[in-house]
């Protein structure tokens, strides 16, 4: 169980990206987890997570409230050659899941999706195209 507010958060944003599914089912890589399991070769098409922090804000005089704030980052890898289209379709999907106001609490810690997430891309790889999908987040706690 996370107790550290960075991790807090990280754990409630991951909890709901696995809400999100596909048929047929993508892989996902998680921040810090070899991907993929050792002897398995990787995938053609999945979605690998970023977690970035960012800059804690203080908002008030003295110890106050603290803004937590960042980037998920969950980047749709695709197998080349076979068009844009259905990437962007999963990115799309994760956008929607992740819309502008989407609120999580995890252990007392509120996670905001603030903006409107994005996708960026395509990034070209010799195997693979990535289009990342860009999810800023803000979260509040005393």
């Amino acid at each position: 169980m996370a107790t550290g507010t960075d991790a807090i958060i990280l754990a409630a944003l991951l909890d709901h990206l696995s809400g999100l599914t596909f048929s047929p089912a993508l892989l996902v890589a998680l921040p810090g987890i070899a991907f993929p399991p050792a002897g398995q070769p990787k995938p053609d098409s999945y979605l690998h997570v970023s977690f970035l922090p960012n800059r804690t804000e203080t908002l008030s005089v003295g110890k106050g409230r603290q803004m937590h704030q960042g980037i998920l980052q969950v980047s749709v890898y695709w197998k080349v050659g076979i068009g844009y289209v259905k990437p962007l379709d999963v990115a799309d999907r994760i956008i929607v899941h992740f819309a502008k106001g989407t609120r999580l609490v995890s252990n007392g810690v509120k996670v905001k999706v603030d903006r409107k997430p994005w996708v960026s891309g395509p990034l070209q790889e010799p195997d693979r195209v990535q289009f990342p999908v860009t999810i800023p987040y803000r979260s509040f706690n005393a």
